[in-house]
C-alpha cells in the first residue's frame, strides 16, 4: 500500500531576523530619480533622518548605537547583529534596544563591560520610503575621513518577518528589485560586505585573524 505523500512545512523567519540587501551607488545625484520613483510612481512618503552609527566589537560580533542630533528624533537604538549563514550578510539576526536615556558615555562603558572596544563611526544621511512589504533607502556614508558614498537598500519590514518563509522574503526582494532595476538593483550587484565590514579598521581584522589562528602574526 503506498504511503500518503507527506505535507513539507516551510519554517518562518525568526522574529529578529533582518532581512535586507544593499547596493553601491556610483552617483549620489541618483536620489532625485529614486525620490522621483518612491513618490510619483509608488505615491510613498519620504522620512529624512541624520545619525551617527558607532560601532563597538568584539571578534567577528559587534554592537551599533545609533543616535542623532537632530532634537525632534528622540529615538536612540544599541543593535546587536549575527550573521544567520556564512558569508551572508542578508539574512542577519538582529536585535534592538532602545537606549534613548542614556548618553554616549554611558553605552561605551556598558559596550566595553560586555567586552566590546569602540571601532569607528560613520554619519548617515538617509532617505527612507516604507511600503506595506518593504523599507526602500537611499542613504549617504561619510567615514571617518569624510569619503562619501552612496547606497541603496532594500529591507524586508520587520514587522512581516515572522509571518514569512525565506523564500517569500526573497519575493519581495525580487519584486523590488525588478522595480529599482534601472538603477542597477539586481541580484548580481547585491553587495556581500555589510556596512561593518567595509567600514572596519584593518588592524581589527588582522588581529582577529591571529586569534583564530587563519593568519601568522608575521604576515
Amino acid at each position: 500500500m503506498e504511503q500518503p505523500k507527506k505535507l513539507e512545512v516551510k519554517k518562518q523567519l525568526n522574529k529578529y531576523t533582518e532581512f535586507e540587501t544593499k547596493y553601491k551607488m556610483q552617483d549620489g545625484n541618483v536620489q532625485y530619480e529614486f525620490k522621483r520613483v518612491m513618490e510619483q510612481e509608488h505615491d510613498l512618503s519620504c522620512f529624512f533622518v541624520q545619525s551617527d552609527d558607532v560601532y563597538y566589537v568584539k571578534g567577528d560580533e559587534f554592537l551599533r548605537y545609533r543616535f542623532s542630533d537632530d532634537k525632534k528624533i528622540k529615538r536612540s537604538e544599541l543593535t546587536y547583529k549575527a550573521k544567520h549563514k556564512e558569508h551572508n550578510n542578508i539574512i542577519r539576526k538582529e536585535v534592538n534596544l532602545r537606549v534613548d536615556p542614556s548618553d554616549r558615555k554611558t553605552v561605551t562603558e556598558f559596550c566595553e563591560t560586555l567586552g566590546f572596544d569602540l571601532s569607528f563611526t560613520i554619519r548617515k544621511a538617509c532617505h527612507i520610503y516604507e511600503a506595506a512589504d518593504a523599507t526602500l533607502v537611499f542613504y549617504s556614508v561619510w567615514d571617518e575621513d569624510n569619503s562619501l558614498t552612496h547606497f541603496i537598500e532594500i529591507e524586508v519590514d520587520e514587522e512581516l518577518i515572522p509571518s514569512l518563509t525565506e523564500d517569500e522574503a526573497w519575493d519581495i526582494i525580487k519584486k523590488w528589485e525588478k522595480v529599482l532595476e534601472p538603477f542597477g538593483i539586481k541580484a548580481q550587484n547585491r553587495l556581500r560586505k555589510s556596512l561593518f565590514e567595509m567600514y572596519r579598521k584593518p588592524e581589527q581584522v588582522k588581529l582577529m585573524s591571529i586569534e583564530d589562528g587563519s593568519l601568522r602574526e608575521e604576515d
